[in-house]
């Protein structure tokens, strides 16, 4: 007999299926933790450019740069 998981009246399926949803719901953590580094990363840098005085059109081509990035990778998984 195969064991089932309930909690808080929602069901969770077999252990097997439960580990493979924690997996899934981790993968997705750790893409979002790199995205947020990587958007961290781009904020301060963009700071760092606006005190340097980079031209406007510069910094909006980082930007830009840097979100089709992310969309690249996003789509990649």
């Amino acid at each position: 007999m195969t064991q089932m998981y309930m909690r808080g009246g929602v069901y969770f399926g077999t252990a097997a299926q439960m580990m493979d949803r924690i997996e899934e719901l981790e993968a997705k953590l750790a893409e979002a933790e790199s995205r947020s580094e990587v958007l961290e990363t781009l904020v301060m840098d963009v700071a760092a450019d606006l005190h340097d005085g980079v031209p406007d059109y510069k910094i909006d081509q980082r930007i830009g740069d840097v979100m089709r990035q992310l969309d690249e990778e996003g789509e990649d998984q």
